[in-house]
């Protein structure tokens, strides 16, 4: 394959992944009644088979076509919207994922799709469905009623033509009323295609078609003219035939009555349309990190600086550093922006996910999901997607019940599970809550034994919340049985495991028989954080700002020890205290005076006991690789301005219940 194709063959891979999250979408709000949304899936199918067309994968362009004839009989209202009809649909979807990924790994379409291809012509009638909706897809010109006329003009190197024009067509009917087009749809699968055609347009608002069809990439230019009444026979006429040489001179602005004034409006609204044609373009995400990278390097150059211009005292490295510190740090904001993602990206899948659990446990759920604008690092994102696929298959599974039990305990027989996000201060939030059975505290007391997870002993001095909080313990399940959703526990220790290394916390709220609801905060970011830098004689440790509350001085007013253990008295409360000199065994030295770093993990309050604060400043995660990754404490290191290694502490590892006991 060329190196030209294979791009093609990657940016089709892109998008048509883009288009099946967005049919999974949009099925789910059809079988909820949505029917508006059958415009949506039809559309991308549509689209989907003109690009494999193209690319010449036969296999998924024929399943995309009765996936497409399919829907086309929905649309008219000739095929009842069923459960079991949308399980058709959706395998037809996994069918085309999987296709898919065939093309992706080995540059072919060959899965075996017969059965689904079966079920699908099944639902279209055998003798006349297909050329039905042919005829249906082939829309006839018919100007009379028009009141604009658009003329569009795909770029020359636009490799799908007319997939393109099949997109702007429906991008038009979402804003108004499409009379016709021409040439038809047939001529604009043909190699001679161009790329102009012109679309006959009932509309309310010019300005809403010129905003709706400037978001559609790869348009050179475009004309909306006004269709007058006394016009329309004529326009009538012209449909019936080719466009001719002298209307696309006229559509072009080419022709010799065109004003001077009037040809250049029109450059300028060109001009216009290809500046918003390249507001946004594709990136790979392996140049983002690259870029994050080296906008690290940069961070800790900065520091060095700094450094030097603080030591020599030089006025004109003073400026030339101050200039430069404010350059690095915007361009750090902006990369740091752009690598912002909404959550949507990940939650986008759980709808469908939702709706085929159910099914198959024999649950009725109403799911939803706020916050979905709510922006978090893509490498966050990455990282806490499996850990909410967890999530949320257990509250599908062990939260709500049967419709029968529901009944049972007089709540309705359509459980509710929410998935929202939002940010607060400086953490992102992610909830997720169900109307189910809740947390059976006893029960996990009694299975947290059997498992050794616990002593008795243990179980008897916990509180109710730690107790909850076992349900995140390896291996740990309430379920007697094993089930092909759930698992055996597997997974719930991963979302707190996964949660803790990104920097953030797991809470969880529950009461028996009313639901249960669990909080996870996250640090927006886990590239370049700020940290506040503390010193045990004479070795440095980061401590990420997002984990500190406060910090003061430890005196005999606010120093106490109760057991042989010690304690900080924080406004009259008591915080547990544990000294870093003695937690990493620092000899040498012992200063006169010492500080405490008022910490918060999981709701609770720790104090850590240092010689000084060094200073607070931005630092650069470098993560621990190898060997190195599995001790428990550290989440990474950091360079600073003079080259020194530090390590960033792990408050959550740092902490654990093996340190405390």
């Amino acid at each position: 394959m060329s190196d030209e194709m294979e791009e093609y063959k990657q940016e089709f891979i892109q998008e048509a992944r883009e288009y099946l999250d967005i049919m999974n979408q949009n099925f789910i709000k059809v079988e909820k009644g949505d029917l508006d949304a059958i415009n949506e899936i039809f559309r991308m199918a549509h689209t989907i088979k003109g690009m494999a067309g193209f690319m010449g994968y036969k296999n998924l362009e024929e399943l995309c076509h009765k996936l497409e004839s399919a829907m086309g009989k929905v649309r008219d209202g000739e095929i009842e919207v069923t459960e079991e009809l949308i399980d058709v649909m959706l395998k037809a979807v996994d069918a085309i994922e999987e296709m898919i990924d065939r093309i992706e790994d080995e540059d072919n379409d060959n899965v075996d799709v017969e059965h689904i291809i079966q079920a699908l012509t099944n639902l279209v009638d055998a003798e006349k469905g297909d050329e039905d909706f042919a005829k249906a897809e082939k829309t006839d010109v018919k100007p009379d009623g028009a009141n604009l006329r658009v003329d569009v003009y795909i770029a020359d190197d636009c490799v799908m033509k007319s997939v393109r024009a099949a997109l702007v067509i429906e991008t038009l009917s979402e804003v108004g009323e499409v009379v016709g087009f021409i040439p038809d749809e047939e001529d604009m699968e043909k190699d001679t295609f161009d790329g102009h055609f012109v679309v006959y347009l009932k509309a309310p608002d010019a300005s809403a078609v010129e905003n709706a069809i400037s978001n559609v990439a790869e348009i050179d230019r475009f004309e909306i003219t006004p269709v007058e009444a006394d016009e329309r026979a004529a326009e009538q006429a012209e449909a019936e035939t080719e466009i001719t040489e002298s209307e696309i001179k006229r559509a072009e602005g080419l022709e010799e009555k065109e004003t001077e004034e009037k040809a250049e409006s029109r450059i300028d609204k060109k001009k216009e349309r290809r500046k918003r044609k390249l507001e946004s373009i594709r990136v790979n995400i392996s140049q983002l990190d690259t870029i994050m990278n080296l906008v690290g390097e940069l961070v800790i150059s900065k520091g060095r600086l700094l450094q030097i211009a603080a030591e020599y005292d030089i006025p004109e490295l003073k400026e030339a550093v101050a200039i430069m510190d404010k350059s690095i740090t915007s361009l750090q904001d902006e990369i740091m922006q752009i690598r912002m993602v909404k959550v949507e990206r990940v939650f986008s899948k759980f709808p469908r996910m939702v709706r085929d659990l159910a099914r198959k446990l024999g649950k009725k759920v109403d799911f939803t999901m706020e916050g979905l604008d709510t922006e978090l690092d893509r490498t966050v994102l990455d990282e806490i997607s499996d850990p909410l696929v967890h999530l949320v298959r257990n509250a599908v599974d062990h939260g709500i019940e049967t419709p029968e039990e529901r009944k049972a305990a007089g709540k309705d027989e359509t459980g509710r599970i929410k998935l929202a996000a939002w940010r607060e201060k400086n953490n992102i939030i992610i909830e997720l809550e169900d109307d189910g059975r809740g947390i059976d505290v006893e029960k996990i007391k009694q299975k947290a034994i059997e498992r050794g997870i616990i002593s008795p002993a243990e179980a008897e001095s916990m509180s109710e919340d730690e107790l909850k909080m076992l349900i995140f313990s390896p291996g740990f399940s309430t379920k007697d049985k094993a089930t092909e959703v759930s698992g055996r526990g597997v997974g719930m220790d991963v979302v707190k495991t996964t949660v803790e290394r990104l920097g953030g916390s797991v809470r969880v709220f529950s009461e028996k028989g009313k639901g249960t609801r669990i909080r996870i905060h996250l640090p927006p970011t886990v590239a370049i954080v700020k940290s506040l830098l503390v010193k045990v004689a004479d070795e440095t440790y980061a401590i990420p700002i997002s984990s500190v509350v406060e910090a003061l001085y430890v005196g005999e007013d606010n120093w106490k020890v109760i057991h042989g253990n010690p304690f900080m008295i924080v406004r009259g409360k008591l915080v547990p205290a544990f000294k870093l000199r003695d937690m990493f065994n620092v000899k040498n030295g012992r200063p006169e005076k010492e500080v405490g770093i008022i910490v918060e993990k999981e709701g609770e309050r720790y104090a850590l006991i240092a010689d000084t604060i060094a200073e607070q400043q931005e630092i650069v995660i470098k993560p621990l690789t190898g060997y190195l990754a599995k001790i428990k404490g550290f989440s990474g290191v950091t360079i600073l301005g003079d080259g020194r290694v530090v390590p960033i502490l792990d408050i959550s590892s740092l902490l654990g219940g093996d340190r405390l006991a």
